[in-house]
This record gives structure tokens, C-alpha cells and sequence, in this order.
């Protein structure tokens, strides 16, 4: 197992942005794909390097980083900053520690969904099998779900970090689809000690021709 430093940012576009002329616009996104390009090519430290558009009117464009190591994180987030920061405002930031062989590919995914999680206190002072059977009750469900079609899930952790405890990620190919798993596991036990579950961030990839008009 190894572990991967994520940073999921949301950002708002301000009214400085729709100043500029339509060419300049084109002109930042494109060095936004350079950035992320370059990223994506070097695997050896570069796991995912993915942006998005907003689906929610709270934010405009999210994007999702995840690396091994931290100076190459914060120098990424700088890059994109110096590129995007002055038009835009950052509206949120999930920071948490993904543990895994290797992140699965999601490339053929077209939507992205991430939220943070914070649990009762009561849920940590129950025994530890009790806990892993009440996940596995959650997991199953999920996973059974005959909505569940293809969705690539991580669970990554936060604690100490971020002011949450979690913060889950999904890539999905279909909202409808999506929302109705998140619906059926309304059922789950393991709701039963969820505090909170927002900012809810949801994004699809696009051309940004939303962004250009």
C-alpha cells in the first residue's frame, strides 16, 4: 500500500473574468491543460491531475489533485494559481490521504463527485468489529447496487489535516444513476452516525465553452 496526498479546490469565476476578452479566456485555459497534461504524463510521482466543470452554481470549475508528495502538490496548486487565481476565488478545499496500490483509472469517466464526512463521536467508542460490520453493510449495499455501474469510489482521510474527518470521491459516467445509489444507501446503518456531509462538489468534464461565450 501507498499513500497519495488529495486536494479537491473549488473556484468561483469573478467578474474580472468576463472582462477579458474571449482569446485571453482560451488562452488560460489551455495553459490549465498544459499543467495538467504534463502532470498526468510523469506516473512515477503524478497520479491524477483532473479539472472539471461545476454542476453547482456555488462554484464554476473544480479541480482534483492527487500526488505522492507534497512539494509537488503545492508547487502544481501554485502553477495553476498564478494562472487562474487572479480571475477566480476559491470558494473550497479538501485536503485528506488516500491509501492504495495504485488510484484507479478513471479517465473514461465523465462526472466527479466529492464531499467531506464527519461521524458522531459515539460511532469511534464502538468495538471495532462492530464498526467493520456496519461498513460492510454500507459497502455491499453499494457495490450491489444495480444502479452501481462502473462508479470508481475513494475513501480518503482527513483526520488532523482538514476539518472533517473524510472525504469521499467518486468518478461516475451518470448522475441519474448516481443519485439513485445515494439514495438507497439512505438505508444503511452507518447513516445513523454521519454529523455532515457537505460541501457537496459535483463537476463534468467538458470543452469550458460555458467559460468562452
Amino acid at each position: 500500500m501507498e499513500s497519495f496526498l488529495s486536494n479537491v479546490l473549488a473556484y468561483k469565476l469573478r467578474s474580472s473574468w468576463w472582462r477579458l476578452g474571449k482569446e485571453k479566456r482560451m488562452k488560460i485555459f489551455y495553459d490549465i491543460r498544459t499543467i495538467l497534461s504534463e502532470i498526468n504524463g510523469n506516473n512515477d510521482q503524478y497520479i491524477k491531475a483532473e479539472i472539471y466543470s461545476s454542476l453547482r452554481p456555488d462554484s464554476s470549475v473544480l479541480f482534483w489533485l492527487m500526488m505522492k508528495d507534497s512539494n509537488d502538490l503545492n508547487a502544481t496548486r501554485a502553477k495553476l494559481e498564478k494562472v487562474f487565481g487572479p480571475y477566480a476565488t476559491l470558494r473550497y478545499g479538501f485536503l485528506s490521504v488516500y491509501d492504495a496500490k495504485r488510484p484507479k483509472d478513471g479517465s473514461g469517466k465523465d462526472y466527479f463527485v466529492a464531499y467531506p464526512i464527519s461521524k458522531d463521536p459515539e460511532w469511534y467508542l464502538l468495538p471495532k468489529e462492530r464498526r467493520s460490520e456496519i461498513m460492510a453493510e454500507h459497502i455491499k449495499l453499494a457495490t450491489g447496487d444495480v444502479n452501481n455501474k462502473g462508479i470508481n469510489s475513494y475513501t480518503t482521510d482527513s483526520f488532523g489535516i482538514d476539518d472533517n474527518e473524510f472525504v469521499v470521491l467518486y468518478e461516475l459516467n451518470s448522475i441519474p444513476e448516481w443519485v439513485a445509489v445515494a439514495k438507497n444507501l439512505r438505508e444503511a446503518k452507518a447513516r445513523k452516525w454521519i454529523t455532515n456531509e457537505k460541501p457537496l462538489l459535483v463537476g463534468r468534464k467538458s470543452n469550458f465553452e460555458e467559460f468562452l461565450a
